[in-house]
This record gives C-alpha cells, sequence and structure tokens, in this order.
C-alpha cells in the first residue's frame, strides 16, 4: 500500500515481513536484515519491513537501535537479480525509489539513536542505510562503496546530503564519481564510519556502544539528535533550538532524577518520562 508523508513523499507502508526481523533485548532494539542469502541485498518489503520494526522500536520505549544484517555482508544493495527480472511500470519505478528514500529518512529521524553494524560489504543502498543509521561501527575486514555511477544508476537515501556531511563536499564529490571500494581503515580515516574494529568483536563493539547511549536519559539524547539531524544552521537559530529543548528536559522526572543522583553520589535511573 502506497501513501503520501507529510513531505508530499510516496512511501510504503511499515510492514512485518521475513525479510527483516526485530527484536527487544533489555533495553536495546535490534533490526536485522534477513536475507543472507542475497547477502541482504534490499526489496521494497525490505524496505517496509525496516520501517515496520523501528515503529515497534518506538512502541517498545527501546533507548537505542542497532541496524545489522544476517550473514556475511551488512547489504550489498539494489537486488540487481530482482530488478533485471521485473517489468516494472513508470509508477511502480517511482514507487520503488521512495519507498528506498523513506526508509533511510525513517531511520535518519527516528527518535532513538540508531547504530549501523557493519560486517562484509555495505554497497548502494546497504552504504546509504548505513550512513542514515548516527552511528556506524565496521569490521576491520569489511569494505563500503557507492558504485551507481559504474553502473548507470544513482545514489539514494539523502547520500548527497549525509555523505559532505561526514565527509566534506570534495571527498564525497571523489567517492561517487569514481564509484571506488573504500576499506575500513580508509574509512575511519575519512570519517565515513565511527570506530572500526577486528571482525570478531564487532558485535561486542556495537552493543557497548549502544548501551553507552542506552544508559543516558531518553529525553536528552531524543532533544540532541533532533537537533543535530537539523544541522548546519543559522548559530542564533541553533541556541534558540537548544533553550526550548534545555527546557524540555527540565520538565521531565528524568532531570530531576539525574540532578538528585548527581547530589547523592550515585548513578541516576532514566525512564524516559
Amino acid at each position: 500500500m502506497v501513501h503520501t508523508d507529510i513531505h508530499g513523499v510516496g512511501a510504503i507502508e511499515p510492514t512485518e515481513t521475513d525479510a527483516v526481523e526485530y527484536r527487544l533485548d533489555d533495553q536495546l532494539a535490534y533490526v536485522t536484515l534477513t536475507r543472507p542469502e542475497r547477502l541482504n541485498a534490499v526489496t521494497a518489503e525490505l524496505y517496509g519491513g525496516i520501517c515496520g520494526a523501528l515503529a515497534s522500536a518506538s512502541a517498545d520505549e527501546a533507548r537505542a537501535v542497532v541496524l545489522e544484517g544476517e550473514g556475511r555482508a551488512f547489504c550489498v544493495g539494489a537486488d540487481m537479480k530482482n530488478h533485471d527480472e521485473a517489468d516494472r511500470t513508470a509508477a511502480e519505478k517511482r514507487r520503488y525509489a521512495w519507498a528506498a528514500q523513506h526508509a533511510c529518512r525513517r531511520v535518519q529521524l527516528h527518535e532513538q539513536p540508531v547504530v549501523a553494524k557493519v560486517q562484509g560489504y555495505a554497497i548502494g543502498a546497504g552504504a546509504e542505510l548505513a550512513l542514515s543509521a548516527d552511528l556506524v561501527v565496521m569490521a576491520a575486514d569489511a569494505e563500503i562503496r557507492f558504485p551507481e555511477t559504474s553502473i548507470g544508476t544513482f545514489v539514494g537515501g539523502g547520500v548527497t546530503y549525509t555523505l559532505p556531511q561526514r565527509v566534506g563536499v570534495a571527498t564525497a564529490k571523489r567517492l561517487l564519481l569514481t564509484a571506488a571500494t573504500v576499506d575500513a581503515e580508509t574509512a575511519a580515516d575519512l570519517g565515513l564510519v565511527d570506530d572500526v574494529v577486528p571482525a570478531d568483536e564487532l558485535d561486542e563493539a556495537v552493543v557497548r556502544l549502544a548501551t553507552e547511549i542506552a544508559e543516558n536519559a531518553p529525553i536528552s539524547v531524543a532533544q540532541v539528535k533532533e537537533l543535530l539531524n537539523g544541522w548546519p544552521v543559522d548559530p542564533s537559530l541553533a541556541m534558540t533550538a537548544e533553550v526550548e529543548a534545555l527546557l524540555t528536559c527540565m520538565e521531565s522526572r528524568d532531570w530531576r532524577e539525574g540532578v538528585e543522583a548527581f547530589a547523592d553520589e550515585r548513578e541516576p535511573v532514566f525512564e524516559g518520562r
């Protein structure tokens, strides 16, 4: 089913699908792409599943979300076999393209921080999904690539905005125009990903980072994400937004808990209220 979001953009409805698994473990939500036989190549169904899983994370009031892929790869991008076999109309192509945009934007705007766990490959739409997350942790033997110009297609997921934010316009141009494969060490040097760890330590590193976020006050964390998602802005507008965010935090029970815990020299227990 197709609907129109608040920006007038057509998108698929959040769905439950075998292509995406959702689970909640303590305070962490896990959104897992489960097409390992296709290296988690994306389909419209998978995009809908991501949106559905994120809706579940919101309903469960998770403190942080881990976005991951099952098997040897995070996500190798579009399912080219599916593309080749499908005789799509112009309208169907447009719906598919917007489904990809909507899923990435849903990750970007999700109120809880999202940590992408990248093993094996993050290629094309997979790289776009990874960069939609707030933080990206990559295995040392993994690779990331935007191959679109080499196969006559084009990037999505807001990469023409998110990529320059991470690496600068000049480097973004080089990565997109050359379609070069980037190894983990180079990706970290460029600022394309946040952490690189040995492959056998990837799970532990991601959980540790997500847990570190989850231990903080949910309202404060959500306000940080919302304001930084609007960057860059005029400094005076940023200051005004920060005041409103602070006042929102100060009206919460968590703010009082944080103040009392500091005075009592103990760890705060936040409720997200």
